[in-house]
């Protein structure tokens, strides 16, 4: 149901309430319009100060006050109101500077009641289209504070880009989408000879998938603690989610655990994209690898772990569908080739360098169109050291 516009009428003249309850009879009996009347400028001031009104109408000339004064303040204090001045053929000087002083409309007495409720309904469309404006720059206020919220939350949860643990060298990123995602990334110590690291994107662009983001996070985390094995890790936080999970969001996620003295990668994968594996002077491939579901969507599945041994030299890349479903102006998708061919420019490199070369290609390709999606990389290298022997 529409909301009923509130209209405040100032006349000196006592008969002017009778005239307009006359007038707008069927209107205020279909609570269209809701009448309110002031008769001097004091009246005038109490009811604008203690109400709020949509439309107000006023006489040109009342005594004991500036009509001309009030309206421009009006204008200013209430940028919704909408002001029609009535006013003698004689005035019309007055009325242009009354119009350029911020008064919507005005109607020559004596009041015609067709040329009153015809501007009456006019204004009252102009103060409707405000009230939507209004609402819909609310909304947006609310979405873009949420945005921002979700953006807050997403960055909170990132540790940081860089990593260097005995002969493993490592490097994480995120490129934010004009949405907030849902991706992170994770790498920490288990112990004194294995890291662990996470790459993951989470259903949805609000604060809700980032609270969801910062829950999965927490539990991968904690139970890469307690049980050794990927797979045993994701099975207990995909109960954990799923057991608690009333926001329906789900979490594509690969977990793996890297042996610096093996050089052993342990990984499992719940819905998630192939890792890629470039070695030195091989074609660089998406390493093979069972898949289980999403984290989060349905209670008791098993996950596998999935072993890749590493050789000197060789990095490997996690990353989420930002990358290879990055899309150009013609809605091509960057996809698996272009992007293994930019391991294969690079054959020689660093986590992180590999990593810019990866965005630049990227951006080049989509150049001019919108990035619709996070894109986030989490690379590793294993690069021993050399030690020269000294006797």
């Amino acid at each position: 149901m529409t909301e009923s516009a509130k209209i405040l009428v100032f006349d000196e003249e006592k008969d002017t309430q009778d005239l307009f309850c006359q007038i707008f009879r069927h209107q205020i009996d279909e609570n269209i319009y809701s009448f309110s009347f002031a008769f001097t400028f004091d009246e005038v001031h109490k009811q604008l100060d203690s109400n709020s009104f949509d439309m107000f109408i006023t006489d040109l000339h009342i005594a004991g006050g500036d009509i001309v004064s009030l309206i421009s303040q009006l204008r200013e204090k209430c940028p919704y109101l909408r002001t029609i001045v009535t006013s003698a053929y004689g005035d019309i000087g007055t009325l242009r500077t009354v119009m350029r002083s911020g008064s919507h409309d005005f109607v020559i007495k004596p009041l015609d009641a067709k040329d009153l409720m015809q501007t009456v309904a006019n204004t009252f469309k102009v103060v409707q289209e405000l009230k939507r404006a209004k609402r819909t720059e609310q909304k947006l206020t609310a979405i873009s504070d949420e945005l921002s919220l979700s953006a807050q939350l997403q960055k909170s949860i990132l540790p940081g880009n860089s990593l260097r643990e005995s002969d493993l060298e490592l490097w994480a990123d995120t490129l934010p989408a004009a949405e907030v995602g849902g991706d992170f990334y994770d790498f920490f110590k288990l112990d004194d000879d294995r890291i662990g690291v996470v790459m993951a994107d989470v259903s949805g662009k609000n604060v809700t998938a980032a609270m969801f983001a910062i829950i999965a996070k927490t539990l991968i985390k904690t139970f890469s603690k307690v049980y050794k094995s990927p797979a045993e890790c994701f099975y207990n936080v995909n109960h954990s989610l799923c057991e608690e999970n009333v926001t329906t969001r789900f979490v594509t996620a690969m977990y793996g655990t890297f042996n610096l003295k093996t050089l052993e990668f342990v990984y499992t994968n719940a819905g998630h994209l192939p890792i890629v594996s470039a070695r030195p002077n091989e074609e660089p491939k998406l390493l093979d690898c069972d898949t289980g579901i999403a984290l989060g969507i349905m209670d008791g599945m098993d996950f596998v772990d999935n072993v890749h041994k590493l050789v000197p030299g060789e990095l490997i890349m996690l990353y989420t569908d930002g990358v290879n479903e990055a899309t150009d102006i013609h809605e091509e998708e960057f996809e698996f080739d272009r992007f293994l061919k930019v391991f294969k420019e690079h054959p020689v490199t660093t986590p992180k360098l590999i990593t810019n070369a990866v965005i630049a290609a990227i951006k080049e390709f989509t150049a001019g169109a919108p990035q619709s999606d996070d894109i986030t990389t989490l690379c590793l290298k294993y690069r021993p050291r050399i030690v020269q022997n000294v006797n």
